[in-house]
């Protein structure tokens, strides 16, 4: 037996990070792969069988698994006649499994049945007859019982069927194991294991969770558990660790006679278990971290940065003494004091200035005025709209807050005329609330009508000052902290409330919503106008267009697992407006383009074919894009610059 303590490259060779069970990948940052373990606690009736299968379903498993036995050719001659005189527990087991054990109509039937479900049908063969007999089915992977997993004579006929292997190890040791694993690499099989202790039920104390990393370390394929606990709680820390397969026992009634019964969950507690499973996989996230756009926002509002102390004159040496450190996060963060000291200053700074990476002489990505011969814009603040006239965009969209719902424009600009078109985008918040347009609350509701209406009126005010008709785009709502099973009210609702608006001589826009919006402290759902077909629909009803935002459109699609493509290709007649952003996952918005998951010239080539891209209004939608005199703006845009659809200058 061989002694190697790891093997180097692997257990088959080169490291499988994954293997398929017929379509489905399992492995490393896979949905684990469910297995329900009818087993033979369906005590030989067929309808417990069929049941089980239903119920297995409805809890959303990938599998169930049945076992198959022939007791001629697993036991000596002597133990099935006499089995009183065999080791203790034989004369209950024997004539049990005898009791239990389905020919091949039951299967049959139990195999059709898994199907209909929608789920793979597996089964664990304890003999090389056993073995043959499931040749009938195209069992898409072959499970092997912890004491079949030595059994090298029957590892072999397995194997020869080409797919592939789900070992159970609870009755091997660490060299037992290794033993196996090379006799598996030999024959080039695709394997998973599985951690098991073979105790029904498995006190929690010996379940020895941390076996999982061995696993993982040693043999570089994947790895899950087997678990025989009392509960779902063993079962959750070992996904959280990384087991990509879990297979349960699973029973109408833990009281039952028969081995596996107390072992075993029930149907509220398997339901129970594959909703934690489906949490923990998503609260286990990345190996690597990135920053949300929540996070950011709290640092902005909570962080600190570095500030002149005082009034500083260009070209004086930085001192401690000109430097402290205040809030908001949106200078130059205070790790950065001791390259910041001593450097001469290149500007003059007043007090309460944020430093800024040019002042340590750190270059960021050099990036330069957006040039494109197309509809190109910025965004910004009323604020920000003398500044950006040395850029010549063709709009700027000024994103609202609550306060600015009561500009005095005049006031402030003096009578200005501005050389691009104004957007106004709706401020997400109303003071405390999130402005909702489908408020379930009437009162609420149509305070939040009477909010837009004051941005249009205001638009109609101020469109002398600009080029062309001022344009609002706005979210329709359904925004809350919990996800609704149904949205048809939140629609009706947004529908009513856009019935009372008057927007004559102004452009209207929808943007599609983001599935898991960021708003306030944390993460929350938007229950409706996320789809493009409901945003459609909205358009068509009320003769609008559409603000098409790349990033919240991919994440909907990441989460329903919706064809990307397909979706922008709907919205692209409909579109007249671009929001173009980055994202990953289902709730990493707003990322910097070419640092997320779209395929950007993909999409222009789409909305080339299928919009009138060259009317498109559209703009970089980076969160935070604004900071450092839009530096994460001009990146976005200086990234762009390789889609020929948008018409780069040279």
């Amino acid at each position: 037996m061989t002694t190697s303590s790891k093997f180097l490259e692997g257990m088959l060779g080169e490291k499988q990070i994954f293997i398929k069970i017929g379509n489905k990948k399992i492995g490393i940052n896979q949905p684990p792969y469910i297995i329900c373990e009818i087993g033979i606690n369906h005590n030989g009736c067929l309808d417990t069988a069929v049941e089980l299968i239903r119920i297995a379903s409805r809890a959303g498993a990938n599998a169930v698994k049945f076992q198959k036995r022939d007791l001629n050719s697993i036991y000596q001659e002597k133990v099935l006649l006499n089995p009183n005189d065999s080791e203790e527990g034989f004369k209950y087991l024997i004539p049990l499994l005898r009791e239990v054990e389905f020919e091949k109509k039951q299967f049959d039937i139990l195999y059709k049945e898994t199907l209909r479900h929608k789920m793979d049908f597996l089964c664990t063969p304890f003999d090389e007859n056993s073995l043959k007999f499931l040749d009938f089915y195209k069992v898409p992977a072959y499970k092997i019982a912890s004491g079949d997993m030595v059994n090298l004579c029957l590892l072999e006929q397995i194997i020869a069927k080409k797919k592939p292997l789900i070992i159970s190890t609870g009755m091997s040791s660490l060299q037992e194991i290794d033993f196996v694993g090379q006799y598996l690499k030999n024959w080039g099989a695709e394997c998973a294991l599985l951690h098991c202790v073979s105790a029904y039920p498995t006190p929690v104390d010996d379940a020895h969770l941390n076996f999982i990393k061995t696993l993982q370390d040693r043999y570089g394929i994947p790895i899950g558990i087997s678990s025989h606990e009392m509960g779902i709680e063993v079962t959750l820390a070992a996904v959280a660790m990384g087991a990509c397969i879990v297979e349960r026992h699973i029973t109408l009634d833990k009281r039952q006679k028969g081995p596996d019964h107390a072992a075993s969950l029930e149907p509220k507690e398997l339901e129970q278990m594959i909703a934690q499973i489906h949490l923990v996989t998503k609260a286990k996230g990345l190996k690597t971290k990135k920053v949300s756009r929540i996070v950011t926002r709290t640092a902005e509002l909570l962080g600190k940065s570095l500030v002149a102390n005082c009034e500083i004159a260009a070209g004086i040496p930085i001192t401690r003494q000109m430097v402290t450190v205040k809030g908001p996060g949106k200078g130059l963060s205070p790790l950065y004091l001791d390259d910041l000291l001593g450097k001469r200053t290149v500007r003059k700074l007043k007090k309460d200035d944020f430093f800024i990476l040019s002042d340590c002489n750190i270059e960021e990505e050099k990036t330069e005025s957006p040039r494109f011969a197309s509809q190109w814009g910025l965004k910004g603040r009323f604020y920000d709209l003398d500044g950006y006239c040395k850029f010549n965009p063709k709009f700027v969209e000024v994103h609202m807050n609550d306060q600015d719902v009561d500009y005095v424009f005049f006031e402030k600009h003096k009578g200005k005329k501005y050389p691009f078109q104004i957007m106004l985008h709706y401020p997400t918040y109303w003071h405390r609330s999130v402005l909702d347009l489908a408020h379930p609350n009437l009162k609420k509701r149509l305070e939040f009508v009477g909010v837009i209406q004051k941005i249009i009126n205001l638009a109609r005010n101020i469109r002398e000052s600009f080029v062309g008709s001022p344009s609002i785009i706005i979210h329709l709502g359904g925004m809350d902290i919990k996800p609704v099973q149904s949205n048809t009210h939140l629609i009706n609702l947004a529908n009513d409330s856009l019935s009372r608006l008057d927007w004559n001589g102004v452009n209207l826009l929808i943007e599609n919503n983001p599935p898991r919006p960021w708003y306030f402290s944390g993460q929350w759902y938007d229950n409706a106008f996320c789809s493009v077909e409901e945003v459609i629909d909205i358009c068509k009803k009320f003769n609008i267009k559409m603000c098409l935002d790349t990033s919240h459109a991919k994440l909907f699609t990441n989460l329903t697992k919706a064809d990307y493509s397909d979706y922008i290709k709907k919205a692209a007649s409909f579109a007249s407006h671009l929001h173009i952003a980055d994202a990953y996952g289902v709730d990493g918005e707003g990322i910097q383009i070419g640092e997320g998951e779209i395929d950007f010239n993909k999409v222009f080539s789409i909305l080339n074919k299928n919009g009138d891209l060259k009317k498109m209004t559209w703009t970089a939608e980076i969160w935070q894009g604004h900071l450092n005199d839009c530096a994460g703006f001009f990146k976005g845009f200086q990234r762009l610059r390789k889609i020929k659809e948008l018409k780069p200058i040279k």
